[in-house]
């Protein structure tokens, strides 16, 4: 098992349901990093085990959304109950939360992929309340998306000849543009996806599931929460699809973006091109190599010494 350093689990009762929150609490640092995990309905709780020997310079919080993980688990929220509005509203009493528990206004907000959809709305309505906004997998705009990642995926066929795949990429060239009310959109997106995660154009789940496993937190009914958390956020999902930060650029918060440069589940390269856009009182990119969507998982070390630097500067 890997090791870890200490952490403790606790339920809180936030915006009337009690939820998971995770901390690993540290002895000589005020700075709190807030992570949103990804999904909708993914939670990161699992995984933590193997980040937290980089965290050397601050407590990190991770905490099941509402709709996910061990927050589910008690709670059994329905899809109707998981409104984005909802969700920020839940954050809005978790960071009230953890700055009185760790007496500190120094709470970096942290998103990977789905949490950076939060993240970026959290910060635009609500800058006052965290000290910086860092994304990672990040949304910007999920048509755009989809776009980008289709013309990849019929490059990469087209490079190894398959014809019976070229001719399933053919029939899907409208999904980008189609209507989630489509009666064959959920079809079509899941022959999109099989095609991606054969071409390596998806999350890597081989080496998260390893993870997942080790984790000294780990449950059965953990794994059960993640096969069921597509259907328990069909909602939240669908609201996704039209998501687009893309014509917001003006923040009142520094923002940091760390972008896999191997992530085809949501390009970075059109979360750099927007990213350019943005007009913030501290901003800086970095790049993490050898990483894809699960950035800070692929590739830890490089991943933490960026963000150590953030804190640094602010």
């Amino acid at each position: 098992m890997i090791n870890a350093k200490t952490y403790t689990e606790e339920y809180v009762l936030l915006n009337g349901i009690y939820q998971y929150l995770l901390h690993y609490p540290s002895t000589s640092h005020k700075e709190v990093i807030l992570h949103l995990h990804g999904g909708p309905g993914s939670s990161a709780a699992n995984f933590t085990h193997a980040l937290s020997p980089h965290w050397d310079f601050s407590n990190v919080v991770y905490y099941d959304q509402r709709g996910a993980g061990r927050t589910q688990k008690k709670n059994k929220s329905k899809p109707e109950d998981l409104t984005s509005e909802t969700l920020i509203a839940d954050l809005k009493e978790t960071i009230i939360y953890i700055k009185q528990k760790y007496e500190t206004d120094r709470v970096i907000l942290m998103g990977q992929s789905w949490g950076t959809i939060l993240g970026t709305q959290y910060a635009l309505k609500y800058p006052e309340d965290i000290a910086c906004y860092i994304g990672t997998g990040h949304c910007v705009d999920t048509r755009r998306e989809m776009k980008i990642i289709y013309d990849k995926l019929k490059e990469s066929i087209e490079i190894k000849g398959h014809k019976s795949d070229t001719n399933k990429i053919i029939k899907l060239q409208n999904l980008p543009y189609m209507k989630v009310e489509d009666k064959n959109y959920v079809a079509s997106e899941a022959r999109f996806f099989f095609l991606r995660t054969k071409y390596g154009l998806t999350l890597k789940t081989g080496s998260l599931l390893k993870l997942l496993f080790k984790s000294p937190i780990f449950k059965i009914s953990d794994l059960l929460l993640m096969i069921k958390a597509p259907k328990t956020n069909i909602n939240l999902m669908k609201w996704q699809t039209d998501y687009s930060v893309w014509d917001i650029t003006e923040y009142s918060v520094p923002v940091f973006y760390l972008l896999g440069t191997d992530d085809w589940q949501t390009p970075s390269t059109l979360a750099a091109e927007y990213f350019e856009k943005i007009n913030a009182p501290q901003k800086k990119l970095y790049w993490i190599k050898n990483a894809g969507h699960a950035t800070d998982v692929d590739n830890p070390a490089d991943f933490y010494e960026a963000v150590k630097e953030i804190i640094t500067q602010l």
